[in-house]
């Protein structure tokens, strides 16, 4: 469905981990898409939303399982803050399952907007939560 509306998305290596939140529940498979649009960053975030709906997310609790989960994490060096998206992702920067997927897509010197600490030096210092990548092809 991604490729359907974005053709030259790029995907990066698919990383399991366990469940940040709410650990009783099964690993989570995780990965990042980097995509290239006119789309404005809201439209975006609806094209995720309906593919989302369309996938049946649903999760039974906040952090729970889900068949899919479609953030935008960045959108060039934008910063915004609205009621329903916040660039960059607010909690990516925590998140070693976010970033060891981020820095394969992007450059890992590059700051993250609005800040001087470089992608590289976020996934230093991110959990040392144990992630692990696959074999899966996107």
């Amino acid at each position: 469905m991604l490729r359907q509306t974005f053709p030259k998305i790029q995907f990066s290596s698919v990383y399991r981990s366990k469940a940040a939140e709410v650990e009783t529940q099964p690993d989570f498979l995780n990965a990042v898409a980097k995509i290239g649009t006119d789309l404005r960053p809201q439209e975006v975030k609806a094209v995720l939303d309906v593919i989302e709906h369309s996938l049946q997310k649903n999760p039974p609790y906040r952090f729970g399982p889900r068949t899919i989960d479609l953030d935008v994490l960045l959108y060039d060096d934008l910063i915004l803050q609205t009621e329903t998206l916040t660039i960059p992702h607010p909690r990516m920067h925590e998140r070693r399952f976010v970033l060891e997927p981020l820095v394969e897509l992007m450059d890992p010197v590059k700051p993250l907007p609005g800040g001087n600490t470089s992608f590289r030096e976020l996934l230093r210092g991110a959990s040392a939560e144990p992630i692990h990548k696959t074999n899966v092809i996107l």
